[in-house]
């Protein structure tokens, strides 16, 4: 129906040999050949999303991590010090442009290391910083750290000696 629609055949709804021929013979009138391509690509893109179910791909497929605090850029940081390393290690006949490529990879890698540091870092500031009602930790991580001191009070009621 919608291959129908945008070629503005509305007499062969019930005959498909003539419905053919309609078809053949609007796209012998169009002197460029892009306008009817279009006009069949839409049609058949917007059949094939009406017959075939879209699967979303998981976070496994997306290569999310499963951390809170991982960011897309420490996603492109992997990809580049990966890329970079396999450069390295493929290149074996020229010692020069190993050597350069060695370092390349020794700086993408330190790059990256220096960001998942920063970001582990923060995600463990921002986990012991939260208020006691919503973090059981924080009072004992705070006296780990030597930053809370329980007070102690003398007093010299309660005890009576007879």
């Amino acid at each position: 129906m919608n291959l129908l629609a945008n070629f503005n055949c509305r007499n062969c709804l019930n005959d498909p040999t003539n419905c053919d021929e309609e078809l053949g013979n609007e796209v012998k009138q169009c002197s460029d050949t892009g306008e009817p391509t279009h006009k069949f690509l839409s049609a058949v893109t917007a059949a094939c999303d009406a017959a075939f179910k879209v699967s979303r791909p998981g976070k496994r497929a997306t290569k999310e991590r499963s951390v809170s605090w991982w960011t897309s850029e420490l996603t492109i940081l992997t990809k580049k010090a990966l890329v970079l390393r396999r450069r390295y290690q493929r290149t074996r006949n020229d010692e020069n442009l190993r050597h350069e490529r060695r370092l390349l990879y020794k700086e993408g890698n330190r790059l990256y290391r220096a960001k998942l540091r920063e970001e582990k870092l923060k995600s463990w500031k921002e986990f012991c910083c939260r208020t006691e009602n919503s973090n059981p930790w924080n009072a004992v991580h705070r006296y780990a750290a030597g930053k809370l001191h329980i007070k102690t009070t003398l007093s010299t009621k309660g005890s009576k000696k007879h």
